[in-house]
């Protein structure tokens, strides 16, 4: 169990007890809590002749009620009683719907942890190549208008960087000590692309990340034209009837 559940059945704990206590306290009766007969009479009579002990004590509070509390507090008295025990009711009913609540969707998360998995597609564990090219594959278009739009040099830079992000979601685990162009050329490597269009695109990289010099359409146009190669190998790399 995790400890957010743990803290959920704490407090749902805590508060039956709190409710049970103000029930407790409810069921004693607000007339013995505000209008109690006080110190009790002594038993002990010095004569027969007087009324017996249980018309005393009656005769008694219905006395000490009057003189000390009045009609009105007594009244009043038993509203706050009354509406004592409806809140204990309404609380004891809010506790037990949470309860049911909570216990309903256990059952159905359990349902749902525990039900077998069906697909209707071939399930490919984290940076398999065959998951690579399609990860590659479903990104073409994204990435191909990241190297068509804006300057030169910043597209050309987005576009290998896209390389890195396929694999990220792809699963395939970049290693300690790979810098960025080699965790991309591994994720290439694996899925078996165009080698020459990875070197010519790669190049361009290098000289659009690292020189000082202007980069020009005609570089943009070498790396698109690059990069559709690339993609166009993956889309053979995945056609029916190959295996990964």
């Amino acid at each position: 169990m995790t400890s957010g559940a743990w803290r959920a059945a704490a407090a749902t704990a805590v508060t039956c007890v709190l409710v049970t206590m103000v029930g407790w306290a409810a069921l004693i009766g607000p007339s013995e809590v505000f209008t109690g007969p006080g110190p009790q009479p002594s038993s002990e009579t010095t004569t027969t002749s007087e009324a017996p002990v249980e018309d005393v004590k009656e005769l008694q509070r219905k006395d000490i009620e009057e003189r000390e509390y009045g009609a009105a507090t007594i009244i009043i008295a038993n509203v706050i009683g009354g509406a004592i025990q409806l809140f204990v009711l309404v609380g004891m009913g809010w506790v037990a719907y949470l309860l049911l609540r909570r216990a309903r969707r256990a059952w159905q998360l359990r349902r749902h942890f525990e039900a077998p998995a069906t697909a209707d597609f071939d399930i490919l564990e984290a940076g398999h190549p065959e998951r690579v090219r399609r990860m590659m594959a479903d990104d073409a278009e994204a990435q191909l208008a990241l190297l068509l739009d804006g300057e030169a040099r910043n597209a050309i830079v987005a576009c290998w960087h896209r390389f890195e992000v396929q694999a990220h979601h792809a699963g395939l685990p970049r290693r300690p000590w790979e810098t960025s162009s080699e965790f991309a050329l591994r994720m290439l490597e694996l899925a078996e692309v165009d080698s020459p269009a990875v070197s010519r695109l790669l190049a361009l990289y290098r000289e659009a990340r690292f020189s000082e010099h202007p980069m020009a359409e005609d570089d943009r146009r070498a790396a698109a034209e690059a990069l559709r190669q690339i993609q166009s190998s993956i889309a053979a790399s995945s056609s029916p009837g190959r295996s990964g």
